[in-house]
């Protein structure tokens, strides 16, 4: 039986590891891209447009549904919801985060639990892949904190279990290849382990080669630096609420999931640290 597969959000930090997976695996796969124009592979709609997005969806079996980080997310999942059911997709893997919940006391885990909520009320078989937050942030946005031997941030002391985002893509490689299992099905991705900030920077400094402390800020102080960078309010309020789950401990839980999928443990922070310590060596 064919499984033609789309992939959205291919550019990401998820999305470039899992085509590299898919490739690899021979699958038979597109990518959508928002602009541009489409050729061998590709396929070209906004998730603005329906009924670009139903003519991107047809024919394909089983869609990985990732959406940008952006005021209007929830607009977009519902674009991409009546697209998927008037083009006849299959299934649906939605790549959403740690805890949705649309009860959720915290704005992030109830957005992502209302978006998950859209995609299934569609009545297409899903899978809902749910990562904790990526070991690549500390690479994509404090790299330069690390490497300057200070790291800020509002999340208290307590410990959170983070995952590498190439577990994820793995993950998401192996439903989209043989999704029929997994229907209905809702995974937690965390790495195997559950580390303080500080224990963390400590095995990312090992790593980097010199010592890094974590400053803890108050949530004000925090939202006021972000308001001083100019980010818009809706982006400051997702990140506030993401730090005030980990500072009250909810974001510590250790999921079996990665391994039960994989067959493996998930990838330990120090051998991500090892891979990527280049990112916070200092100059010589």
């Amino acid at each position: 039986m064919s499984n033609r597969i789309l992939v959205t959000g291919a550019s990401g930090t998820i999305g470039s590891a899992l085509t590299e997976l898919l490739t690899e695996a021979g699958a038979n796969f597109d990518i959508l891209r928002s602009s541009g124009e489409p050729g061998a592979g590709v396929r070209v709609a906004s998730y603005k447009d329906v009924a670009a997005l139903t003519e991107a969806f047809r024919g394909i079996d089983t869609l990985f549904l990732l959406f940008p980080l952006v005021e209007n997310k929830r607009e977009l999942a519902r674009n991409a919801a009546a697209a998927a059911k008037a083009a006849g997709v299959k299934h649906i893997v939605r790549s959403s985060g740690a805890g949705a919940d649309p009860t959720s006391a915290f704005s992030l885990p109830r957005l992502q639990g209302e978006i998950d909520a859209v995609i299934a009320a569609t009545g297409i078989p899903t899978t809902f892949i749910r990562p904790a937050s990526f070991m690549q942030n500390f690479v994509n946005f404090t790299a330069g904190q690390v490497q300057a031997g200070t790291v800020y941030a509002a999340q208290g002391d307590a410990a959170q279990s983070l995952i590498d985002a190439r577990d994820i893509a793995a993950v998401a490689a192996k439903i989209l290849l043989d999704p029929a299992p997994h229907a209905g099905r809702a995974y937690t991705l965390t790495g195997s382990e559950s580390l303080t900030t500080q224990q963390a920077l400590d095995v990312i400094g090992a790593a980097a080669g010199h010592p890094v402390k974590y400053q803890p800020v108050r949530f004000e102080d925090a939202v006021a630096a972000m308001n001083g960078m100019g980010m818009p309010a809706w982006m400051v309020d997702l990140f506030d609420s993401l730090n005030r789950v980990v500072a009250a401990g909810y974001a510590a839980g250790v999921s079996p999931d990665v391994e039960t999928l994989l067959g493996r443990k998930p990838i330990s922070l120090a051998q991500f640290a090892q891979d990527h310590a280049a990112a916070w060596k200092r100059a010589a």
